[in-house]
């Protein structure tokens, strides 16, 4: 079932002929959410992320696109499912209507909204691999979900042709920029580490939240860095986080194994602060 453009669907017969071609495209911008018994998780921030991205990509946003227009679609589409679930991802897509042209270059815009299962009360524990066919590129444009998203699917069919659950991606540079399943985040002693968005990290709402989180929260110093692969083997623990996958915590990269002493109590502190904040 789909919330398409504002009309909730359970059935792409249903779909008007006009709006259904669209989806024959490739989607300008995709977004990952959170919610939390029907309400969206750091809304106003995802928001203000949404439309950043939109700006970049050259379209005409339209004006009832408000802070509270995607809460009450999510609300439309859930009442139309009668699905009502402690944690679900919600996917969604904005597609241009035209093509841009010399005459219409800012064109208008649709989106898809879907609900997505997320196993956020229940991690997702993985080992993990290197993917080395193709890096990312670590410039301003690799931040946004749409840049890579091909890259990252094929790291994950890679990952699992190879018995693992998880792939860590690198930058041009040969540093490890993002993974298939999300932001990385290595556990050392005396800090965390993620890598920093000139390295290609995507810069999604749920990365920013957890760093502020773990910088007020934790006795754990967080640095955002240039990360070269080898520090991956001396982290203790490593773990994935994105609102598409949730939290998933590595278990063993190549012969090294990883614990999850502060990962866990790390995850469920920051699952309470994501609950409390509705």
């Amino acid at each position: 079932m789909i919330n398409f453009d504002g009309h909730c669907y359970s059935n792409f017969n249903d779909v008007p002929q006009g709006l259904l071609s669209r989806l024959t495209q490739l989607p300008v911008h995709t977004q990952h959410l959170l919610s939390f018994k029907g309400k969206i998780s750091l809304l106003e921030a995802q928001y203000f992320s949404i439309m950043a991205a939109l700006r970049r990509y050259r379209v005409d946003i339209p004006m009832h696109y408000s802070l509270t227009y995607f809460q009450e679609q999510a609300v439309a589409l859930q009442k139309y499912t009668q699905d009502l679930y402690d944690f679900q991802g919600i996917s969604i897509k904005f597609y241009r209507k035209e093509k841009p042209s010399l005459d219409t270059i800012i064109t208008p815009i649709c989106f898809v909204l879907q609900f997505q299962n997320v196993p956020w009360n229940t991690v997702e524990t993985n080992n993990l691999t290197l993917y080395k066919d193709h890096y990312i590129g670590a410039a301003a444009y690799s931040n946004l979900f749409q840049t890579n998203a091909a890259l990252r699917n094929l790291s994950q069919v890679f990952a699992y042709e190879n018995g693992f659950g998880a792939a860590l991606l690198l930058n041009h540079h040969k540093r490890l920029a993002d993974s298939s399943n999300g932001a990385v985040f290595l556990v050392n002693k005396e800090n965390i580490q993620t890598p920093a968005l000139p390295e290609g990290a995507q810069n999604t709402v749920i990365r920013k939240y957890l760093i502020d989180f773990i910088a007020k929260e934790s006795k754990l110093e967080i640095v955002e860095d240039e990360i070269p692969t080898f520090s991956v083997q001396q982290a203790h623990e490593i773990f994935l986080l994105s609102e598409e996958y949730g939290w998933t915590q590595i278990e063993q990269f190549r012969k090294k194994k990883f614990d999850s002493a502060v990962s866990e109590p790390l995850r469920l502190k920051f699952t309470d602060q994501l609950v409390n904040q509705l």
